[in-house]
């Protein structure tokens, strides 16, 4: 009933109200016989419903900032959930993006900025002075490399940090999510999420697991 009647039962809700039903069916000393058969059941039956969709759901409610406090997880499921969520976003925005990221200004050392002493063009009109030695005008001792250098090296080496870089902003982006306030049960998760500029990588994660309802009783009540 508690989906049923909500204006907006996303499936975000279902792992909380599990958890609270899972509570509520838990035996009792007080309970008959009976009860204690009938609890059984109830539970039994929960379980074959949501059979291997529990990170699903996880993920589901943790996007959603009603429920993103996640108090109905035992050890170490909630970094867990977040943990995947990260590595979920980055993956979402590389193929939005159609590249791991923008990629940023190289740093280069000065071998690769200056050419060597014996490239450069001496003047022999100019006197000869005795320079002495700097931490910037030190020969340079060149790098190795292999046979795979040549051809692919800066390809490779530019998207492996433009990659990390994408993912330390999701999982920035995720330890700052976690910092807000919980949003109150009445508030509508998705509008929420329109007005978050500064969480630009989650919407769009949020969008695909909180679009879905949990039940199909609101929808067929129309008719």
């Amino acid at each position: 009933m508690t989906m049923s009647e909500d204006k907006r039962p996303i499936r975000s809700m279902i792992s909380p109200v599990k958890a609270k039903l899972q509570k509520n069916f838990e035996a009792s000393d007080k309970d008959t016989a009976v009860i204690r058969a009938m609890k059984q059941a109830f539970t039994n039956d929960l379980e074959k419903r949501y059979a291997g969709l529990d990170d699903l759901f996880y993920t589901a409610a943790a996007l959603d900032p009603r429920f993103q406090a996640l108090p109905f997880l035992r050890g170490n499921d909630a970094e867990r959930t977040f943990t995947s969520i990260s590595a979920e976003a980055t993956s979402l925005n590389e193929k939005a993006t159609g590249h791991p990221a923008e990629k940023g200004p190289v740093q280069t050392d000065s071998c690769q900025t200056h050419p060597a002493h014996e490239d450069q063009d001496i003047t022999t009109d100019r006197p000869q002075t005795h320079e002495i030695p700097t931490a910037n005008n030190l020969p340079c001792k060149k790098k190795k490399t292999s046979a795979l250098d040549q051809p692919f090296g800066d390809d490779f080496e530019a998207r492996s940090t433009a990659a990390r870089s994408l993912i330390d902003q999701a999982r920035d982006e995720v330890r700052r999510y976690r910092d807000c306030e919980t949003l109150p049960l009445k508030s509508n998760p998705l509008q929420w999420r329109k007005e978050q500029q500064d969480l630009p990588l989650l919407p769009s994660l949020a969008k695909q697991y909180l679009c879905m309802p949990a039940t199909s009783v609101a929808s067929e009540r129309v008719f």
